[in-house]
């Protein structure tokens, strides 16, 4: 029976532990790159929102989205609300964004959402835009 506990406790400090995956750099980018951390922050406010949004509703994520963001994306302000016209999720980058905010714990029904968002999009137009180096 002694044998079991050193497990058991191992188990249950496995599942204590916050299991959420920390953002993917862009693998078209070195890992150095500045434009990596402006991706980041850019991804971070939209996690850092969606974290506030879900309190204000009384709800709370299924994990914790804004792990591995650094602390001064909180203070920046993202509009996730769905806009008018958007257009849908497409293979690529906004699929990857769009699953990465189901895989971090936020609700698919407010991810549908912020996939409607100008933070979404605008953040989709800056990573194409800083691949291209425009």
């Amino acid at each position: 029976m002694p044998a079991f506990k050193p497990a058991f406790f191992a188990l249950f400090l496995l599942a204590a532990c916050d299991q959420t995956a920390a953002i993917a750099p862009q693998p078209d980018l070195p890992a150095d790159d500045p434009r990596q951390a402006e991706l980041l922050a850019a991804e971070c406010t939209i996690y850092f929102a969606a974290v506030v949004k879900l309190e204000a509703e009384g709800r709370a994520p299924s994990g914790n989205p804004s792990r591995g963001c650094p602390a001064e994306a909180a203070g920046i302000a993202a509009d996730i609300n769905p806009m008018v016209s958007v257009p849908s999720v497409t293979p690529g980058y906004p699929q990857t964004l769009y699953n990465r905010m189901l895989a971090r714990g936020i609700p698919a029904d407010l991810a549908d959402d912020i996939a409607k968002s100008k933070a979404f999009w605008d953040l989709v137009a800056k990573r194409d835009s800083l691949l291209a180096g425009f």
